[in-house]
């Protein structure tokens, strides 16, 4: 006799319905092995559930999240009122409620930070210290802390996180159109270089980094029209670009519109000051693009020739001397070594083990520590 197996159920907290935590959601439930049904708890957006949800088969549950009072009383109504085999919590403010309100003794409670608050740039000393310290408090009832990349599993073992109950679930690329060699249409020579950035024009992603270094570009290479292009918008139209058109915004776009514009660039820069593992650097990746990344927490041991910091010059040296193909051929090749395996299948294998048994193997996907 057949015996269809039991499925279990996935409570998905999650506080935000922009920037990359719904990204990083909609791939967790699109790459989870079969046995899983999924209900997504978020703030729905005019009587529904928010566009980031569209064509996943899983249900919605509206949560009220307009203070942190409002989210902590209606996530204990939420906790009680059916049962869930594994409640995920996405983010910090989410990571508090659901470890506040369930037991790891009676619920398989699994937190992503998708970034510690405590890495935050845009607060005050006082503060970080103060979530560093919540962390600590509550990584006692974490049953599996699923980090996004490696820097955030250092950063949880600091917190005295066993190893046994990390896992490490890789973020995918989130691109929907069909990849292609951008950089091969880079000439040997050429009078013009577009070089993008993609996320919120917010403080984590440093604007103002970015339109330095298109700023530091335009000097070191004054024979070349050098463009900057910010792909994505903030809750402020009228920031950006200043007059000379230094940095051009697209606002936020569609992902099929996404890969279309990583495609139309030459190089990638990623600028953010603080992040869990950047989504946007394996959409770039997907498209085909040569990248360039500030050495921050979340790239730990980040080869020296891909980071901003000591790569720049190298990059610059290849577009003076028409050697930006070779340069960017190179340059992929080291980044497909440092990511390693960043595919559906590995992060369907990663959930698996968050969702299921306590005391679990950390994942580690072979990067460096």
């Amino acid at each position: 006799m057949n015996v269809t197996p039991a499925r279990h159920r996935v409570l998905h907290l999650v506080d935000r319905v922009t920037g990359g935590v719904p990204v990083a959601v909609r791939s967790y439930i699109a790459h989870s092995p079969g046995r899983y049904e999924h209900v997504i708890a978020s703030p729905f957006q005019d009587g529904c559930p928010a566009s980031v949800w569209t064509g996943l088969e899983v249900a919605h549950v509206d949560w009220d999240t307009r203070s942190p009072a409002r989210a902590l009383a209606h996530a204990r109504r939420l906790l009680r009122g059916e049962h869930h085999d594994v409640v995920h919590a996405h983010s910090s403010f989410p990571g508090v409620y659901a470890r506040l309100l369930c037991s790891p003794r009676t619920t398989h409670v699994v937190y992503t930070p998708h970034c510690f608050a405590f890495l935050r740039q845009d607060v005050p000393g006082a503060v970080r210290v103060a979530y560093r310290l919540a962390e600590r408090i509550l990584a006692s009832r974490t049953s599996v802390l699923a980090a996004c990349g490696p820097g955030e599993s250092i950063e949880a073992e600091k917190l005295g996180l066993p190893r046994k109950r990390i896992v490490e679930v890789p973020n995918v690329s989130s691109l929907l159109a069909v990849p292609r060699e951008a950089s091969s249409r880079i000439p040997a020579k050429s009078d013009r270089i577009r070089v993008g950035m993609l996320g919120r024009w917010a403080p984590q992603k440093d604007p103002v980094f970015f339109r330095d270094r298109i700023e530091a570009l335009r000097r070191e290479l004054p024979g070349i029209r050098v463009e900057g292009w910010w792909i994505g918008g903030s809750g402020d139209p009228t920031a950006g670009s200043g007059p000379d058109g230094l940095v051009h915004r697209t606002g936020w776009l569609t992902p099929l519109e996404v890969g279309d514009r990583l495609r139309d660039l030459d190089v990638y820069l990623h600028s953010a000051a603080w992040e869990g593992f950047p989504i946007a650097l394996l959409d770039a990746r997907a498209a085909g693009l040569p990248m360039l990344c500030r050495s921050i927490s979340a790239v730990p041991g980040l080869p020296p020739e891909l980071s901003v910091e000591r790569g720049w010059d190298g990059f610059v040296t290849a577009v003076r001397g028409g050697r930006l193909l070779e340069w960017g051929r190179a340059n992929r090749a080291t980044w497909d070594a440092y990511l390693g395996d960043r595919t559906a299948r590995a992060q369907r294998s990663a959930l698996n083990r968050a969702w299921t048994a306590r005391g679990v193997t950390p994942s580690r996907l072979g990067l460096p520590r």
